[in-house]
């Protein structure tokens, strides 16, 4: 027989990102800044590495970059991400919260399944966790750390299928 073992479970990510710690806050707006820079048909990079560099994690610019390539190129559904401002969190953008947390707490395998089964084709789950790598190595390297929170519904595949998507951004390519 087998030993049962019970986990605290990580947090639930807040719905407002006031909420949000430093690494987080530091992400979400990089993913933000990137979709709002693309919407507007301008280049994401250059605006992106500037945001690094201010706060001293200048290559982290390029994983952003690689990771959004990715996923504009392998969503399976449009994505909520909201404006660079908006003081709400997206379920989606919890998911890419959650899944740079697992990455850089050493559990690429969970944040592949996250990505899989959520959000991404399983290629795009995969090809994004490189970019994540990078991201998390620089991210600890210049202490942002992410915190530990739980985003995976009970049932992400009937989630998956019945939510609304209100300020939808779809595939990228």
């Amino acid at each position: 027989m087998g030993q049962v073992v019970h986990l605290n479970p990580p947090a639930a990510l807040p719905s407002a990102t006031n909420a949000l710690n430093t690494a987080e806050t530091v992400f979400l707006g990089a993913l933000r800044g990137w979709v709002a820079a693309y919407r507007e048909g301008e280049d994401p990079l250059p605006s992106l590495c500037d945001t690094m560099h201010r706060l001293g994690v200048h290559d982290a610019a390029y994983s952003i970059d690689q990771l959004m390539a990715v996923i504009a190129r392998s969503v399976r559904h449009p994505l909520a991400i909201h404006c660079p401002r908006c003081p709400h969190l997206s379920d989606d953008e919890g998911y890419l919260l959650q899944v740079a947390s697992l990455v850089q707490s050493g559990d690429g395998n969970l944040a592949e399944r996250v990505l899989r089964t959520a959000l991404l084709s399983a290629a795009g789950a995969e090809f994004a966790l490189g970019p994540l790598g990078g991201l998390a190595e620089l991210f600890t390297g210049a202490r942002l750390l992410f915190g530990r929170r739980s985003m995976i519904p009970a049932r992400p595949l009937d989630y998956v299928a019945s939510r609304s998507q209100p300020q939808a951004v779809g595939p990228l390519n």
